[in-house]
């Protein structure tokens, strides 16, 4: 039985099938756990005032696991989003205006959640 040398080394259409496939699996099975922190801490901030809540993130065990939910999950977006255009635009223009604007997306949105969450769990 002969197989193709690019599938041995794990190359696709863009050399980097298997590093996206196996960060797409680590990160799926990380945000397993992680979302079912954040459930549980939406459930516990359902009840409360807005001092109840400040009071909840100020918690660094809780300000850690939505710092995690974010980091895991916007990279998680990134991956996958970057896989989206890789595969489905053929127009090498679209795709890369697509890639740049899935990048400055991604890094804006993780980066003011991260920020409101620390903001909020100093005291801010």
């Amino acid at each position: 039985m002969k197989t193709p040398t690019k599938i041995i080394r794990g190359l696709g259409a863009t050399h980097h099938g298997t590093e996206h496939h196996w960060m797409m699996r680590m990160t799926s099975v990380l945000l397993v756990p992680l979302v079912i922190a954040f459930i549980w801490i939406i459930i516990c901030a359902l009840g409360s005032d807005y001092q109840g809540a400040l009071d909840l993130v100020g918690n660094p065990i809780v300000a850690v696991l939505l710092l995690l939910f974010v980091i895991v999950g916007g990279f998680h977006m990134h991956s996958g989003v970057q896989t989206i255009t890789e595969d489905y635009l053929q127009n090498q223009l679209f795709r890369t205006l697509a890639k740049m604007g899935n990048t400055i997306f991604s890094l804006v949105a993780c980066a003011a959640c991260v920020f409101a969450v620390l903001k909020v769990s100093f005291g801010g």
